[in-house]
């Protein structure tokens, strides 16, 4: 689960139909409540290899997933960055004490432990933690644009997660500079070791991390052999020094030019930071996290003038420091976008060519794939026609329209392909899967009305709606998955008995069902009417195969299932009652 609440950007005004919806039928006859099975249902798979927008996502990705079904996904991001003041005076004579890069993992506190430490347990990691990746820091040389050029500067400017490393991205992978960063990370961890290693074995901790300073002497400075004392507690995170040279010469050294003087100009300056991600190992893990919470500080110390008069600011109005001491911060703002390196498996890769999607008869497994990877589309009651007024009709929608039913329950059932997807290795599969009208990019009504959420947070919200998976063992996400349960009640009462348009309907993994946002699949139209798939999607590495509608194994072939309730009786033989199965 992700921490933290996403907000739902899309709303529907369905009171009216759920208050009416069968109003003044009640007693007027003797209902019998039924099930029908025997409706058509098509879903097929739609994957997006030519890239996937990941600007504007709600987190940063990084690390590297080996899925057991589709093999290696590669996760890095570029950002630009912004400074926390600009046109900064440094002081006199200014140097660089340290320069601290962090980056909080999503965690979240459980307990103290018998000396008050913090014992957290950290949050949207995947694969295996233990096993280390290395990560790099550079510096773009590319300049990243708000509004597309080929627009005219009207349109915004999307990104995409082949942009980077894909011959038809929009970057050059020159345009990333070879001036590495110099990563440096204290050896064990501690904050207070000279012994510097460059960051080449990285694996998340979840230990809080507690920063020392140094009592200064009575003139302000650090004694030879100085105490330390306790100044701060921080939660989880990646935290390394950098090269203190570079920032240097790239920021302190740059006071009084228009290279830090605003926005525009430091953009300009200082065009992006890309940290790469790269395996050394097999089955290596892959992080959220928040990179609003991410930046890069830099310590300085300066010289005082005479009567220890400075001219210096401390980033506040009308305020000066004079102790010698100051700091700027480096911190993601603008534009920031995930790049995504496939390594997929190549039988995978064969079932996922469109070419042999069958979108009319639809097909035996659905696969379900996060990142740039693969979503289904299910079209329920049957084949698509125009009429002489040129709207699109559906025979067995309009039978069923003509029923007069009270729908009670409507489901669909996708049962996980254990066979040919895991092998019992339930820990990989995604614990939810996210429904949506894919025609609109829109929320169904079922997950508006639905208000469920239990103690974990998103992964327990709207489960009437989104089923959890359900597993072999009920408690244990290691135990192999069975099936999600998605509802649809209120979403089909409005398309059977309210004339309401029948969508098609998109099925994604997701990493928190209560983000609505979409993003923009490259190459299927424009920004209005090509496809969209959930973010939600778009930041998670899992993925899954499930039963189609033409699965071989009858038991768990996807079906639709309606609930109903008979308002008056119904002739077997008429097309209500044999598509009814009465």
């Amino acid at each position: 689960m992700l921490i933290g609440a996403f907000v739902i950007g899309l709303f529907f005004a369905c009171e009216d139909e759920i208050n009416t919806t069968g109003a003044g039928l009640v007693g007027a006859v003797n209902f019998e409540a039924d099930v029908a099975s025997a409706f058509s249902v098509t879903a097929y798979t739609v994957n997006y290899p030519q890239g996937v927008q990941t600007n504007g996502l709600p987190v940063g990705a990084l690390g590297v997933y080996d899925d057991p079904v589709y093999g290696k996904t590669t996760a890095s991001i570029l950002t630009q960055l912004n400074l926390s003041r600009f046109d900064p005076d440094f002081g006199l004579e200014p140097k660089i004490d340290s320069v601290v890069f962090e980056m909080p993992y999503f965690s979240t506190l459980v307990e103290f432990d018998e000396d008050n430490n913090s014992i957290y347990e950290l949050d949207s990691i995947f694969g295996d933690r233990q096993q280390p990746i290395q990560l790099s820091l550079y510096q773009s040389d590319f300049f990243l644009n708000d509004l597309d050029p080929d627009s005219g500067f009207i349109d915004p400017q999307i990104y995409f997660s082949n942009d980077i490393n894909s011959p038809s991205g929009v970057i050059d992978q020159d345009a990333v500079s070879s001036n590495l960063l110099q990563v440096l990370l204290n050896a064990d961890g501690a904050q207070n070791s000279d012994e510097l290693e460059k960051l080449t074995s990285f694996t998340p901790s979840n230990k809080e991390i507690v920063l020392m300073t140094p009592e200064l002497d009575d003139e302000g400075n650090i004694p030879e052999n100085p105490v330390f004392e306790e100044s701060e507690r921080l939660s989880p995170r990646l935290r390394v020094k950098l090269d203190v040279n570079y920032w240097q010469q790239f920021i302190i050294d740059q006071q009084a030019t228009t290279n830090l003087l605003n926005a525009n100009s430091f953009n300009n300056y200082f065009r992006g930071l890309f940290i790469k991600s790269e395996g050394i190992v097999e089955n290596a893990f892959y992080t959220l996290f928040d990179l609003t919470q991410t930046s890069i500080k830099i310590y300085y110390t300066f010289e005082l003038g005479a009567n220890g008069s400075t001219t210096e600011d401390s980033g506040e109005p009308d305020q000066a420091r004079n102790d010698g001491f100051g700091d700027i911060s480096l911190a993601p703002s603008g534009i920031s976008f995930v790049d995504y390196i496939n390594d997929f498996d190549p039988a995978i890769d064969t079932e996922l060519d469109l070419v042999n999607n069958d979108t009319i008869n639809g097909e035996a497994n659905l696969y379900l794939k996060g990142g740039d990877g693969s979503l289904a589309i299910i079209d329920i009651f049957g084949p698509r026609v125009l009429d002489e007024n040129g709207d699109e009709i559906q025979d067995e929608l309009e039978t069923l329209r003509s029923c007069g039913i009270i729908i009670n329950e409507a489901n669909l059932t996708f049962f996980v392909d254990q066979e040919d997807a895991f092998n019992g290795l339930g820990e990989t599969e995604p614990e939810r899967l996210f429904m949506y009208d894919i025609d609109n990019n829109g929320t169904l009504a079922d997950g508006v009305l639905d208000g469920t959420g239990g103690g974990e947070g998103p992964i327990d919200s709207r489960t009437n709606h989104l089923g959890r998976l359900t597993r072999t063992e009920v408690g244990n996400t290691a135990s192999p998955g069975i099936s999600y349960r998605i509802r649809l009640t209120q979403h089909l009462n409005d398309v059977i008995n309210n004339d309401f348009p029948n969508v098609r309907l998109g099925l994604s993994v997701s990493q928190n069902v209560t983000v609505s946002n979409t993003s923009f699949v490259r190459g299927t139209g424009d920004l209005e009417s090509g496809l969209r798939v959930p973010v939600a999607s778009v930041v998670s590495p899992e993925g899954t195969i499930i039963h189609g509608n033409l699965s071989d194994n009858s038991d768990k072939k996807l079906k639709l299932r309606i609930f109903y309730t008979l308002t008056e009786e119904i002739d077997p033989d008429s097309p209500c009652g044999q598509l009814l199965g009465l």
